[in-house]
């Protein structure tokens, strides 16, 4: 099991501004990673509309991760 962490905006949470929580998990690929977070806690992200990055540098969705990464999850944006 890897203890990673996993950093959010405040779009996929109740709390305002960028979440970073500790979790535990047997995923093996960022995939899975949000798989699972799409189950335990409901996270309304899918990998057609929203990018996610390890150790802050942007990553292809099966890209694996280690014991002590950050996994960040980014929803859509736009610029205007």
């Amino acid at each position: 099991m890897k203890r990673i962490t996993v950093r959010t905006y405040s779009m996929l949470s109740s709390r305002p501004g960028i979440q970073t929580d500790p979790v535990e998990t047997d995923a093996g690929t960022v995939r899975e990673l949000l798989h699972e977070l799409q189950e335990t806690r409901k996270v309304p992200l899918t990998t057609n509309i929203s990018k996610a990055s390890v150790n802050d540098r942007f990553v292809d969705w099966d890209e694996g991760f280690a014991d002590g990464d950050c996994v960040t999850f980014l929803p859509p944006f736009s610029g205007g």
